[in-house]
Formats: C-alpha cells, sequence, structure tokens
C-alpha cells in the first residue's frame, strides 16, 4: 500500500476490527438471551436464515473493506480511477449497513451490545470516509503535478489540438453516463424481480 494511504487504511482496518468484534459480542449477546434452555446448536438451526445473513454481512464487511484498500492504492498508482474508490466506499457502508441491521433483528431493546456495534459501523463509515479523501488529495497533488509538466513542454497547437480532444472525451463520457445509468437501472430491476422470484417458493 502507499505510504501516502498507509495511515488512513490502518485506522480502517482497525475500525472494522473493532465492528467485527462488537458484532460477535452482539450475537453471543443475542443466541445467550434468546435460547433458553435449549443448545446453541438448536437456536442456530431454529434461527439459521438469521444466522446465515449475519455471517454473509460479516463476509462482507472484510471483502468490501480489502478492496476499498486496494483500489485507494491503485488510485495512487493510477490503475484504479477516483470513481473505482468511490464506489468501493459504498460498498463498506453497504455491507456494514448490512451488518448492523442484521444483528439489529434479534438484538434486545436499549441494548449496550448492540448500541457499541452501531457506534463501530459508524466509526467504519467515517474511516472510509477519510480514506477516500486522503487518496483523493494525493491523487489531485500527483495528476496537477503532472500537467503542469506537459503544459509548459507544448506548443501552441498542441495545446489547442490536447483542448479540442478533452471537450471530445467530456462528450463521450456524458453518453457512457447515460448508458451506464440505463443499463445500472436495467441491472436493479432485474435483481429485484429476481429476487421476488425466489422469495415466491
Amino acid at each position: 500500500v502507499h505510504d501516502a494511504i498507509l495511515d488512513s487504511s490502518m485506522a480502517m482496518t482497525n475500525a472494522i476490527a473493532q465492528l467485527i468484534r462488537a458484532a460477535t459480542a452482539s450475537q453471543q449477546e443475542i443466541v445467550a438471551q434468546g435460547r433458553g434452555s435449549s443448545t446453541k446448536a438448536a437456536f442456530y438451526k431454529k434461527n439459521n436464515r438469521w444466522t446465515d445473513g449475519l455471517i454473509s454481512a460479516a463476509k462482507a464487511v472484510a471483502v468490501a473493506t480489502n478492496n476499498l484498500v486496494e483500489t485507494a492504492d491503485g488510485v495512487i498508482k493510477g490503475t484504479r480511477s477516483l470513481e473505482h474508490l468511490v464506489v468501493a466506499a459504498r460498498e463498506v457502508s453497504a455491507a456494514t449497513v448490512q451488518l448492523v441491521a442484521a444483528s439489529r433483528v434479534k438484538s434486545q431493546l436499549y441494548s449496550k451490545t448492540q448500541e457499541r456495534l452501531e457506534l463501530a459501523a459508524k466509526a467504519v463509515t467515517e474511516a472510509s470516509a477519510h480514506l477516500v479523501r486522503a487518496t483523493q488529495r494525493l491523487s489531485e497533488k500527483e495528476e496537477e503535478s503532472r500537467q503542469a509538466e506537459d503544459f509548459d513542454k507544448m506548443s501552441n497547437l498542441e495545446f489547442k489540438s490536447k483542448e479540442m480532444d478533452q471537450q471530445v472525451m467530456i462528450l463521450k463520457l456524458e453518453k457512457d453516463l447515460v448508458g451506464a445509468r440505463r443499463r445500472l437501472a436495467e441491472m436493479r430491476r432485474h435483481g429485484y424481480h429476481a429476487e421476488e422470484e425466489d422469495g415466491s417458493f
């Protein structure tokens, strides 16, 4: 990982570790309070959908976090774009919300354990935003430095040609953006339809 984002990445990793510990404690409390005289195995079997959801959410947080750190490093190296980073950060936030929601389903009202989980989730979201900002600042500085060097070496004709190229690129990106939004909307509609069909069995 690039040195400039190492601190932010470490803060992100620590926040995730706190979140997983808080989620584990919340799960243990829920099982202890909900199983009554039955065994843990019996509780998990009876509540298998909730258990699967909690495990899936925890795995999603871990995967999303690794992807965010790798993407941030890629932005600095020029192999990924800032847009990739924003999407990766959103995935972390979404996975965190999913984990909290999965735990909240069976948590006791005013549970201190659940409250700690909520605070840990907030810390993850804040750390994710900080990592994005730190990467963006560094990326902008390096881009400004590269552009300043390139512009100084250009003749007037080359500069005008590059300017026109940028205008053409903007028009193409705007067209691609419209198409991408349309495809995303179609994918989401298909996803909702598939979920409804799965739920009908």
